[in-house]
């Protein structure tokens, strides 16, 4: 009994230890004010063709890039459409006067504002 327990601790004692990888660094020209208040940094591509996330780290995600990829053929009065190349059913909206909605399955999970930086 006291083996498993030393065995357990050791397990726990080393899991501890372990570095988490870093978050991946993006070249951020723009961000996203979400209507919870949170604000993501992205990445626009010189054409506006694709937008490129980092994505959070944490215990269960060792983070990682998402990429929006624009749909030319969706483009509706004033606003673009894209979507995300991991998930397929996961789109963006963004329209010229830097309103954002975020579409999953056909739902609107989030609305926000974009800005884009000025150098």
């Amino acid at each position: 009994m006291k083996a498993k327990l030393s065995l357990i601790a050791a397990a726990a004692l080393l899991a501890g230890c372990a570095q988490m990888p870093p978050a991946p660094s993006i070249n951020s020209n723009g961000a996203i004010k979400w209507a919870n208040g949170v604000t993501e940094e992205m990445h626009i591509s010189a054409s506006g063709s694709t937008l490129t996330f980092a994505a959070p780290q944490s215990l269960f995600n060792p983070g990682g890039i998402t990429i929006f990829s624009r749909i030319d053929s969706a483009r509706n009065g004033n606003c673009e459409h894209y979507y995300s190349e991991q998930a397929v059913k996961t789109r963006m909206q963004i329209c010229d006067n830097g309103e954002v909605t975020l579409i999953v399955e056909g739902q609107v999970i989030n609305v926000g504002a974009l800005a884009r930086y000025m150098y």
